[in-house]
Parts: structure tokens; sequence; C-alpha cells
């Protein structure tokens, strides 16, 4: 699966990949209800040696990943690319599964 088509996932499927790669059950994108949830997938990444940069600014909810030990650099600020979520649990779950991508442990 390349980064393009996990940014363009519908939200069943991207749900789906969640839990088959983080065991991480989220019922939707909410923020006001799956926050906690998605929290728990961003400590997984930082067990894996990455870093979460989780920007809330009015009118953008950007979120990125890095890791700097020999591997990837930046998720997406690396590219000139600044993804704006239409809320954050969407973000860390789009960006948790390109970091996977990015590394090839992704189970699609």
């Amino acid at each position: 699966m390349t980064r393009n088509e996990i940014m363009n996932l519908p939200e069943k499927d991207l749900l789906g990949l969640i839990f088959k790669n983080f065991g991480i059950k989220i019922s939707g994108l909410d923020d006001n209800t799956n926050m906690s949830s998605a929290w728990q997938i961003s400590q997984e990444l930082v067990k894996q040696g990455w870093g979460v940069d989780i920007r809330l600014t009015e009118g953008l909810i950007n979120v990125d990943g890095y890791k700097f030990d020999n591997g990837p650099g930046t998720i997406f600020a690396q590219y000139g690319s600044r993804p704006n979520f239409k809320t954050t649990v969407e973000g860390i779950c789009k960006t948790s599964l390109v970091a996977l991508q990015t590394v090839q442990k992704l189970r699609e």
C-alpha cells in the first residue's frame, strides 16, 4: 500500500488497518470520543522509536512523525507536505500507518 493510498483510505478501512497493525479498536474519527484510543497509537509509535508532532491551530490539524536514528527522517515535512486532517484522530491514524509503511512494517 502506498502513502497516497493510506492518505485516501475511507474511515472503515482506515480503522480496520489500525486494529490489524496496532491491536487498538477505534469506533470512529471523532476527537471527542476517540482521542484516548488514538493516543495509545501514538504511544506505540514512540515505543518503536518514533516521535509524534501534533500541531493544532485555527484551521489546521497537522500530525507528523519523525525518526532520525538512521531512519526515514520525517513522515511529511521532509517532502514539503503538511496535510490538514479533519480530526486529530484521523491524523494520528494515517500518520501512524504511513510510519509503518515507511519502515516496511505495515500489515495490509
